[in-house]
């Protein structure tokens, strides 16, 4: 046997796989016993490039040499390489390219082999052809040793990650772009279902945690863009903005702008920027005048649309320039008897009085909260009364103010650094939340807290927790136990609203 006598073998066999349309071979590594290594590569590779090369097969896609000596390796695949680079008719050798040489070792991959490059996934649409391994080896064990080995090799290195949550359909243009940008940086696959609001990430482990981060961040600013819209829209129904340039009507600012000053001037700043006709001008709050840098200026004025009907009927009339006011509560009214009932439902302390806490501005800024809460947990349970003990100095910032949490840790603070507000009296008729006055009189307000969805706090939590790892809505507040909760935390100061002071002994 020399090389001459296998090459023509090879071609025989590859011609008779023209004749009977065969679409695959496998061939030994013939004559090795006899021939240099090196030679008998040189003459296989040589008959499959003249063969294929004049198109004489035109059926034949797949030709595999099989080869049980590690050793040999090396050679043919040096040989397979220099083929490869060779240009035989290389403008019209299609077929050749198409052709593949696997070459294996006892059942398992080549050590030698060049790893094929993954085809790259197009975003959420584009479907790839698998890779196929094809696996010889002297026995079915140790076939379905190396089989096991692969799938375990490709599981370890392998991670998926699913994405539920209804502002995907809202992604634009750009943060696809942006998708499918990382999908042909990484080779992640990204896949969107029929319903458009889950996305399976599939890939490298630490590529899928890559694209899922991206992912989130930028379903992140969807829903604080929908929220800001969904406040401005519902701030718009309460407050309007106008500016009127010298000599002509007062216009409307848009909603965004609207709800912005509106925020401004409840938060007491004395000036917020803002943009009219593409110049920018700087408003003095509340009552104006905007100005730009040239010294121009507008009239500003404000338009409180639920001046008369957004306020509780039973609340009393008050002063025009009083932002808060507090009004004592007749005893034997059946305003008076509700608060008192709740309170001894569970606490037997004595009660002095019990007032009323008026502030216009706070109780607006709950009822639009309330409204977005209602509709995005499609529910309406979403307020509760709670009561939360306090120290008698703080009693005036709190009316004027609300509650802040920037005190939380004051107290303790095992669920969250929130304000803390409890379902029973008793609890927070405690000393240490009710701080007694020089007079050993104490304070606690019955108070309307929107506690909306809920789950379980942890300590040093600055914000609820996402509803679930695949979204980035978050639960509205948290509680000690969801199951029979005793308190609740909001982190969010618009969410309670100090309805009533109860001075008690």
């Amino acid at each position: 046997i020399d090389p001459q006598n296998i090459q023509e073998c090879v071609k025989d066999a590859l011609k008779m796989c023209a004749r009977k349309d065969f679409t695959s071979i496998s061939f030994p590594a013939l004559g090795t016993g006899n021939v240099q290594v090196s030679q008998v590569a040189d003459a296989m590779f040589d008959a499959l490039v003249e063969v294929v090369a004049k198109k004489s097969v035109s059926t034949l896609r797949l030709v595999r040499i099989v080869i049980f000596q590690t050793a040999m390796l090396t050679e043919f695949y040096n040989s397979m390489l220099k083929k490869e680079n060779t240009d035989v008719q290389e403008e019209e050798d299609t077929d050749a390219q198409e052709a593949v040489t696997d070459l294996q070792d006892e059942g398992s991959l080549s050590k030698g082999n060049k790893p094929q490059k993954p085809e790259r996934f197009v975003f959420m649409d584009k479907e790839v052809d698998p890779a196929c391994f094809h696996i010889c080896g002297d026995s079915q064990a140790k076939v379905d040793e190396a089989k096991q080995w692969v799938k375990d090799l490709i599981l370890k290195e392998q991670d998926s990650s699913i994405i539920t949550d209804d502002a995907i359909i809202n992604l634009t243009t750009s943060d696809r772009q942006r998708i499918s940008n990382m999908i042909n940086t990484m080779g992640v696959r990204v896949e969107q279902e029929s319903s458009q609001d889950k996305l399976t990430i599939e890939g490298i482990t630490k590529d899928v945690l890559k694209v899922t981060n991206e992912i989130q961040k930028m379903l992140q600013r969807i829903r604080s863009e929908e929220e800001l819209s969904r406040s401005a829209e519902l701030a718009s129904t309460v407050v309007e903005w106008q500016y009127q340039q010298q000599g002509g009507q007062y216009q409307s600012f848009d909603l965004i702008h609207n709800f912005r000053l509106e925020q401004a001037n409840e938060t007491k700043k004395q000036h917020v920027e803002v943009t009219i006709q593409g110049r920018m001008y700087k408003v003095t709050l509340p009552n104006g005048p905007a100005t730009d840098n040239h010294g121009n200026s507008l009239d500003i004025r404000r338009i409180d649309k639920a001046a008369h009907d957004s306020l509780p009927q039973y609340w009393d009339t008050m002063p025009d320039n009083y932002l808060c006011q507090s009004f004592p509560i007749q005893p034997g009214t059946s305003e008076h008897d509700e608060v008192l009932g709740l309170f001894q439902a569970t606490c037997q302390n004595s009660v002095l009085k019990i007032e009323r806490i008026q502030n216009p501005s706070l109780w607006r800024n709950l009822q639009i909260k309330k409204q977005e809460m209602d509709s995005k947990n499609c529910h309406q349970n979403n307020e509760k009364r709670l009561f939360h003990g306090t120290c008698p100095l703080i009693i005036d910032t709190i009316n004027a103010n609300g509650f802040n949490r920037s005190y939380a840790g004051k107290n303790a603070a095992v669920y969250g650094n929130g304000t803390y507000f409890a379902v029973e009296a008793s609890y927070s008729a405690d000393d240490t939340y009710s701080v007694p006055d020089s007079q050993g009189q104490k304070h606690m307000y019955l108070c309307h807290v929107l506690t909306g969805d809920f789950t379980e706090g942890q300590q040093d939590m600055i914000a609820p927790p996402a509803k679930s790892k695949s979204t980035t809505q978050l639960y509205d507040s948290v509680t000690d136990d969801p199951t029979a909760p005793s308190m609740f935390i909001v982190f969010n100061d618009i969410q309670a609203y100090p309805a009533y002071l109860i001075t008690f002994i």
